[in-house]
């Protein structure tokens, strides 16, 4: 059983190793603006700079994402930037440990795109961003919107919780949308039983399964 399983399990990896690394990147232009939103997931220091649950080499996509910020900001895209933001007795330090406490710098956006600026700042309290009250305001308020670009990390944990629930909020109302995840635009942290290339690859093919477009990432020339 076991030898079958790693078996199967080999090729599948193998197969979405390569489907990954053979993504295009698609043009920026090639999405309406009137009906695009940019989602910035946990860009934080809390989770690239310091903390517990920091990892530096998710940084390796901040230089995509402010590119994609400049151009949404120049183009007249909104941008909501979430931000993992707990006080003390939060029910999430049950499955994690403490991070990102209200009022310290662990739950601030990164300086690279804080001198940018021109987002929407929505904290949250839980590892998906679609339930924080400043989102589901956004939604409201921008019901025209059908076309979202997610970045972010961490790719297996609040990116996918997030593409996921939005994908299956639009399925629900039977309202079309366009999820895309450029993949040179999320990471997720490396550790001794957390493989990051690993999480990242199975997290995004999943992601595919369930209707979210990956990308290689965004052509902005």
């Amino acid at each position: 059983m076991k030898d079958m399983f790693l078996k199967k399990s080999e090729k599948m990896i193998s197969d979405q190793y390569d489907y990954i690394k053979s993504l295009a990147s698609v043009k920026a232009d090639s999405f309406d603006t009137a009906e695009t939103a940019v989602i910035i997931i946990d860009i934080i220091n809390g989770f690239i700079n310091e903390g517990a649950l920091h990892d530096n080499n998710i940084a390796v996509i901040i230089p995509q994402v402010v590119k994609l910020l400049k151009y949404a900001v120049s183009n007249g895209i909104p941008a909501v930037a979430f931000a993992d933001c707990h006080n003390t007795a939060s029910k999430e330090f049950s499955s994690f440990p403490v991070h990102c406490l209200i009022g310290g710098a662990e739950s601030d956006v990164v300086d690279e795109l804080k001198n940018i600026g021109g987002y929407i700042l929505a904290k949250k309290n839980s590892t998906n961003g679609f339930h924080s009250p400043k989102f589901q305001k956004f939604l409201s308020d921008n019901p025209h919107i059908k076309n979202f670009i997610v970045c972010g990390d961490c790719t297996d944990i609040c990116v996918m919780n997030f593409c996921l629930t939005l994908k299956t909020y639009f399925d629900q109302i039977d309202k079309s949308s366009h999820i895309v995840v450029p993949v040179n635009m999320v990471e997720t942290y490396d550790s001794e039983n957390h493989y990051n290339d690993f999480m990242n690859t199975t997290a995004l093919v999943f992601m595919r399964n369930a209707g979210i477009e990956l990308t290689g990432g965004i052509d902005f020339d």
